[in-house]
């Protein structure tokens, strides 16, 4: 991967013999992708990382072959999932995500000199691996390794990788690495700092690699979700194929979220994917990032909470989690974008800890999410990409706007006009529909209060959000959206197929809705249920929680709102908001395989984004 000449290399042999012995190592620390041996560029400072210059190396934690992967089974522990990987030994498998270090040849050194190579920082010895190449051979070295007078004489090619990323209260990725030399009574030393790259999440100014979803398994409904979402993704010209789970939690978007981690390289960025597992120890979906996803250029990470288990949390679904794009505001730059993620009860989620520890996206903890049901940043909430100076805008649920829709349509004389629009479907796993009129719904107890409690507590989110980017309300489009108690029923479930009247439910029983999922493996029971406190869903279908595919396609739940002259008068309003920003809207159907659970599409798929662009 990387090259240096070797005349270029000898030129700066005499440079080490004018003043005596002396030792230097370097390596890429004004992040070119280069380890310039021949002048002084990488030379200032080396001895110093600084989030503005300092060499970066890999997390080396893929899975080439599978050969760790094909060893899980289901009495694979939680904690050894992560245990086996490229690096977790001493054998090199992957050098393409070697860092590269190179040493300045040393002249006149007489046959007894050695040197040595070490590594040093807290929890850097166990953490990091560092190669010789020799004859095109790489070879593992550590510190009780004696490199010999002709080797010193040309110089040594070096590699470093690490065996793990940034943790909180562990290792924080920085290492120095020492070259030490003897000769004949002499000794010099040098030395160069490095810290393992951060692993960073997706925004969506990055295009589509791949789209994740859960296949049907025998449900009719999941299966026609997976087809739409399959063929959609081809038609909007992602390569690869939808990588389609065989699993019944079918919360793709909650069980893990894919991230990537990349360094400086001479032909741009060098990266490797890494999917981050949700910190749900129980859900066993979520052991697929490490059985199943990890390749030779794919790895996996996580990361739970420490001591004696908590009771389950939705807000630990990775639903939760949203990335803004990249920004500068106020003397900052956010060149990777933040990380936001909400709370429920002022209490944090436990990833929050991991991403703050990766010291690059400076995520945002301080969302309010105590007024909804599953907590999920993405069910009001989202950042599209945009022709503006910014690069991007934000689209927010607006309450008031999906209330004032119905409110005109009765006083238009329409309030006997049938709610929810959706008719049956042959693919349905439930027999029945709801049969409100807009009478009825609006008629629904504390209905204008509890979306006024909404529309509050989402501004109250917008303006944290403002606070911390800069955006202006010219840069945020309203989506109509309606939200109801989760422990009330707003629509009913009275209008049902003629095939099947009397028959059927509100749910499929094989299926776990959004909150179930998150509680798997617990024998805790939930702080929502020990709280009983009342919190908010979406009556209708939300289209915010759709899947942004570049930067004019959009993919959403259908609303099914009311139809009024032949228009269905809400995805009107919501299809005219994302003309205003610049998408075409595509609508789908997930009622009875999503919504009904208390999640929509994108809960249901998950999207693995480009990663070539920088960071640093």
């Amino acid at each position: 991967m990387y090259s240096l000449g070797k005349t270029a290399v000898l030129a700066l042999a005499a440079a080490g013999t004018s003043h005596g012995l002396r030792a230097t190592i370097l390596a890429d620390t004004n992040r070119d992708g280069r380890v310039d041996v021949t002048g002084k560029t990488d030379v200032e400072g080396k001895a110093t990382w600084t989030e503005e210059r300092g060499a970066l190396f890999l997390p080396n934690i893929v899975d080439t072959n599978r050969r760790c992967s094909q060893r899980i089974t289901s009495g694979t522990t939680e904690n050894g999932l992560a245990e086996c990987h490229d690096a977790s030994d001493n054998i090199l498998r992957n050098p393409k995500y070697l860092a590269p270090l190179r040493t300045v040849p040393i002249n006149n050194l007489t046959s007894s000199a050695t040197g040595t190579i070490t590594v040093s920082g807290k929890y850097a010895p166990e953490k990091v691996r560092v190669f010789h190449k020799d004859n095109g051979k790489w070879t593992y070295i550590d510190g009780n390794y004696e490199f010999r007078g002709d080797a010193l004489g040309t110089g040594l090619e070096l590699g470093i990788d690490a065996r793990d990323v940034r943790r909180p209260n562990e290792w924080d990725g920085r290492v120095h690495v020492h070259f030490n030399v003897t000769d004949n009574g002499e000794t010099a030393s040098d030395q160069v700092a490095l810290r393992v790259a951060p692993i960073l999440t997706h925004h969506h100014l990055q295009a589509p690699d791949q789209v994740f979803t859960v296949a049907g398994k025998g449900r009719p409904a999941q299966a026609q979700f997976a087809a739409f979402i399959a063929n959609y993704t081809a038609q909007a010209g992602v390569k690869k194929p939808v990588y389609m789970f065989d699993e019944s939690d079918v919360w793709a978007q909650d069980y893990f979220e894919p991230g990537y981690t990349s360094i400086p390289g001479p032909e741009g960025p060098v990266y490797l994917r890494v999917n981050i597992r949700s910190s749900q120890p129980g859900r066993s979906a979520g052991r697929r990032v490490f059985s199943e996803l990890r390749s030779d250029s794919v790895g996996a990470v996580q990361h739970f909470a420490a001591g004696t288990p908590e009771a389950p949390r939705t807000i630990d679904s990775m639903g939760n989690l949203e990335t803004i794009p990249p920004y500068s505001y106020n003397g900052k730059r956010y060149p990777a974008g933040r990380a936001v993620m909400g709370r429920h009860n002022n209490i944090t989620p436990t990833m929050m800890s991991f991403l703050k520890a990766q010291e690059a996206q400076h995520p945002i903890d301080d969302l309010d999410h105590d007024w909804l049901s599953v907590g999920h940043t993405d069910e009001y909430m989202q950042f599209l990409p945009a022709n503006n100076s910014r690069g991007w805008i934000m689209t927010a649920d607006d309450p008031a706007l999906g209330l004032s829709l119905l409110k005109k349509a009765r006083a238009d004389g329409h309030g006997k006009v049938q709610a929810m629009s959706r008719k049956h479907e042959a693919y349905d796993t439930d027999a029945c529909l709801p049969a409100n009129d807009i009478d009825g719904v609006l008629g629904l107890a504390n209905f204008d209060s509890v979306n006024q409690h909404c529309a509050d507590r989402i501004q109250h989110n917008i303006d944290i959000i403002k606070r911390e980017t800069g955006i202006t309300d010219e840069e945020i489009v309203r989506i109509p959206s309606l939200f109801y108690y989760n422990n009330i029923e707003g629509f009913d479930c009275n209008r049902y197929a003629a095939r099947a009247r009397g028959a059927g439910g509100r749910r499929t029983a094989q299926t776990k809705n959004i909150i179930e999922a998150a509680e798997e493996g617990s024998h805790l029971h939930s702080r929502q249920e020990q709280e009983a406190k009342p919190r908010m869903l979406a009556l209708y279908p939300a289209t915010i929680n759709g899947v942004v595919y570049d930067d004019r396609r959009y993919m959403a739940p259908n609303p099914w709102g009311p139809v009024i002259g032949g228009r269905d008068i809400l995805a009107e309003a919501v299809r005219a908001a994302y003309d205003k920003a610049g998408f075409q809207l595509t609508l789908m159907d997930d009622w009875f395989d999503h919504h009904v659970l208390n999640g929509e599409t994108h809960c249901g798929s998950n999207v693995a984004r480009d990663a070539s662009q920088k960071w640093w």
